[in-house]
C-alpha cells in the first residue's frame, strides 16, 4: 500500500508547478520555431507599438503603391504595344503605296486599296484595345471603346466624299472630317473622353500620367491618311486609275511624313515607363527595409529558439522522469 506524507505531498505539488512551467516553456517555443514569431511582441516593444503600427501601416501604403504601380506597367506595356503596331503597319502600308504608285497600274491601285482598308480596320481595332478592364486609348472614360467600329467610320466618310468632283476635294472632305474642329471624327467618331485617364500614382511622392489617346493629332492624320488610300476603291466616287493612284500617292507621302509624330509618342511614352520601373525598384527597396525593421521587431532567432526548445525538451523528460519515481514510491521504499 503507498503511503504519502506532507513531504511527498508538497514534493508532487511542486514537481506538477515544475511541469507546468516547464510545459509552458515547451509550448510557446515550439510555436515560436514553427511560426517564427515571438510569442509575446509586447514584451518584445515593452508595451509601446507605436513603431511596429507605423511599420505595417508603411506596408500597407507600400501594398497600395504596388497595385498602382503593376496597373500602369500593364497599361502603358499594353498602349506601347498597341502603338508599335500601329507604327509598323503605317510604315508598312506608305512603303507599299509608294511602290504601288511607281508601278502605274489599274489592278495595283484596286490591290492597294484594299489592303489600305484592311488596315484601317486593324488600325481602328488597335485603337479600342484594352488592358485589362480598362480602354487603352479613349482618355478618361476607360469603360467605353475609343471610337466607333471601322465599318461606321468609312460609312460617314463616304457620305462627306460624296459628291466631290476633284481628287483633291476628297482629300479635302476627308481631312476635314478627321482633323476639323468639330469635324465628323470629334462629334461622332471619337467616343472617348476629352479628358486624360487618372495619372497613376507610383510611390508617396511619384506618379505618371498617360497622355495619348485616340484624338490625339498624330493619331487623326495616322487614320486620315490610311482613310484616303482606303477610300480609293468606293464605288461612289467611281476614280478612274489615275485618281486612284494620285490618292495612294498622296497618302503614302503623308503617312511617311507623320511617321514622326508617332515615334514621339511612342518615346513619350517611353519615359513614363521607365518612371514606372525606377518607382518599382524604389518601392521594393523601401518594402524590404520596412521588413527588416519589421522582423527585428517580431520575429525569433530561429537558431538562439532551437537551442532554448531543446534544452526545455531534455527539462521536460527530466521532470516526467522523477515525476514517475515520485508516484512509484511506497512506505517500504523508506524501511
Amino acid at each position: 500500500m503507498a503511503v504519502a506524507g506532507l513531504g511527498t505531498l508538497a514534493r508532487h505539488l511542486a514537481m506538477q508547478n515544475q511541469m507546468t512551467s516547464v510545459k509552458s516553456d515547451f509550448n510557446r517555443l515550439g510555436q515560436e520555431l514553427a511560426s517564427g514569431l515571438k510569442s509575446d511582441i509586447g514584451a518584445s516593444v515593452g508595451g509601446d507599438f507605436r513603431a511596429l503600427n507605423d511599420i505595417e501601416r508603411q506596408l500597407t501604403v507600400l501594398d497600395s503603391y504596388d497595385q498602382s504601380t503593376l496597373d500602369a506597367k500593364l497599361f502603358t506595356g499594353a498602349m506601347q504595344a498597341n502603338l508599335d503596331r500601329l507604327h509598323s503597319m503605317s510604315a508598312n502600308l506608305a512603303n507599299s503605296l509608294i511602290t504601288t504608285v511607281s508601278s502605274g497600274t489599274a489592278g495595283a491601285a484596286t490591290t492597294a486599296s484594299d489592303m489600305a482598308m484592311q488596315d484601317f480596320e486593324s488600325m481602328v481595332d488597335t485603337l479600342n484595345g484594352r488592358s485589362a478592364d480598362k480602354s487603352l486609348f479613349a482618355g478618361a472614360a476607360t469603360d467605353g471603346a475609343a471610337t466607333i467600329p471601322a465599318s461606321e467610320m468609312m460609312t460617314h466618310l463616304s457620305a462627306a466624299v460624296a459628291g466631290s468632283v476633284t481628287m483633291t476635294d476628297v482629300i479635302t472632305a476627308i481631312d476635314d472630317w478627321f482633323m476639323a474642329p468639330g469635324g465628323g471624327f470629334e462629334t461622332v467618331g471619337y467616343l472617348g473622353s476629352a479628358n486624360q485617364i487618372s495619372p497613376f500614382q507610383l510611390s508617396e511622392t511619384e506618379s505618371t500620367s498617360v497622355q495619348i489617346k485616340a484624338d490625339n493629332e498624330e493619331i487623326r492624320q495616322l487614320l486620315r491618311d490610311t482613310a484616303i488610300a482606303a477610300i480609293a476603291n468606293d464605288p461612289g466616287l467611281a476614280l478612274n486609275s489615275t485618281d486612284k493612284l494620285a490618292l495612294l500617292d498622296t497618302s503614302g507621302k503623308a503617312m511617311l511624313t507623320n511617321q514622326d509624330a508617332i515615334i514621339q509618342s511612342r518615346a513619350n511614352l517611353g519615359y513614363s515607363e521607365e518612371r514606372i520601373e525606377i518607382a518599382a525598384t524604389g518601392n521594393a527597396a523601401s518594402r524590404a527595409s520596412f521588413s527588416i525593421a519589421r522582423n527585428d521587431i517580431a520575429t525569433v532567432d530561429a537558431t538562439e529558439v532551437a537551442a532554448e526548445f531543446q534544452a526545455v525538451q531534455l527539462q521536460l523528460e527530466m521532470v516526467y522522469t522523477i515525476t514517475a519515481r515520485l508516484n512509484s514510491m511506497s512506505f517500504m521504499d523508506y524501511m
